[in-house]
């Protein structure tokens, strides 16, 4: 970095308690952030010239892509050009969802820095370690020791976004959203269950999860509610027919979790549902439920099946790379009220570049 090159971060992040941790966080390296330009026009300007400003790194978050706030993957992609700038750009998640091995490996693999879930006074050692250290590399300056980042965290408590379903989670199992998920993929009964004829495949049940959580974690049933909660409001958990919150009761859930479905590159899974290189996607067309027509829409279990052929996955499997790309703001309900739900439900694709050219 040269003499006259000031260190810059730059924020595009949400106001939420995460944004305060890791400005703290930067502060406690001697950098002071700044905010990119709120309008799209201003914020793609100062991106776009990140490759003559060697001494930016830049955290944007990508919660809610595609919204009239907050830009998505494919967006950014294409404002920012291929080459060491991308490199310095860190997105986030602070806003909403959760964020997979693949998720990250997908970012990474588009030439951006990282994709993290959360900053968390909480966890000195997570993801707000891994952002301050890329930082004070940068910027050739002395990382924040494990007594500094503490001291900070301390003060940043009073900074926490109490009630929020990540908070939650933190505070009642000590463990981030997806470890604390993980942990229950590992723990729990699931398997294939059947319910009126109907087969539910690797699915636990609420009840069931209720007594090893209150067990395992010494929590009281109402407080291991809260938890299953939690993680459906991040979209980790949901009920098999997306019909009913997490509940103490015989209800069939499944989780988001899956090693099988990590190994599979999404901008591959992007490719095979639109049917580019030489493959068949899903059919796009327009379609018609109680005398509405929905103009070039897809089908969600189609989707499905086309993901479960394409790359020889199991159903859950696919199910959870569709949920994934939806995440993105890849694809979304035609009404936007339903997720990316294995049924009969309409889909269509957003935000999508010219065929041929998904990564």
């Amino acid at each position: 970095m040269s003499p006259s090159a000031a260190p810059t971060v730059m924020l595009d992040l949400p106001a939420v308690a995460g944004r305060n941790t890791l400005r703290a966080g930067l502060m406690a390296l001697r950098v002071h952030p700044g905010a990119l330009p709120n309008d799209r026009r201003g914020r793609d300007t100062v991106l776009r010239g990140l490759g003559a400003q060697s001494h930016a790194v830049v955290f944007v978050d990508i919660s809610r892509g595609g919204s009239a706030i907050q830009p998505s993957l494919l967006e950014l992609d294409a404002v920012l050009p291929h080459g060491q700038a991308r490199q310095r750009v860190y997105l986030t998640r602070l806003n909403g969802g959760h964020v997979s091995l693949a998720d990250r490996r997908w970012v990474q693999s588009l030439g951006f820095a990282d994709l993290l879930p959360e900053f968390d006074a909480h966890d000195c050692e997570g993801s707000l370690r891994t952002a301050l250290d890329a930082v004070a590399q940068q910027f050739a300056v002395a990382r924040v020791t494990p007594a500094d980042l503490a001291r900070y965290a301390r003060v940043l408590n009073e900074e926490r976004a109490a009630g929020t379903p990540r908070a939650a989670i933190r505070e009642l199992t000590g463990a981030s959203a997806e470890e604390f998920a993980a942990l229950l993929q590992h723990s729990l009964d699931i398997r294939d269950r059947s319910y009126h004829l109907q087969k539910f495949p690797q699915c636990f049940v609420g009840a069931d999860a209720v007594d090893w959580i209150a067990g395992h974690l010494r929590r009281s049933r109402a407080e291991a509610v809260a938890l299953g909660q939690a993680l459906d409001a991040l979209g980790l958990l949901v009920h098999v027919a997306h019909d009913h919150p997490f509940l103490d009761d015989r209800l069939f859930y499944r989780l988001a979790v899956s090693d099988v479905a990590d190994r599979v590159p999404l901008g591959d899974a992007l490719g095979s549902l639109r049917g580019l290189n030489g493959t068949r996607g899903v059919q796009v067309t327009d379609r018609t439920y109680l005398g509405k027509t929905y103009v070039q829409c897809w089908i969600g279990c189609e989707a499905v099946d086309v993901l479960a052929g394409r790359h020889g996955l199991a159903r859950h499997d696919a199910w959870i790379v569709a949920h994934r790309l939806a995440q993105f703001g890849f694809t979304q309900h035609v009404t936007l009220s339903r997720p990316l739900i294995d049924g009969a439900f309409f889909y269509r694709f957003t935000g999508l570049p010219a065929d041929g050219e998904t990564h």
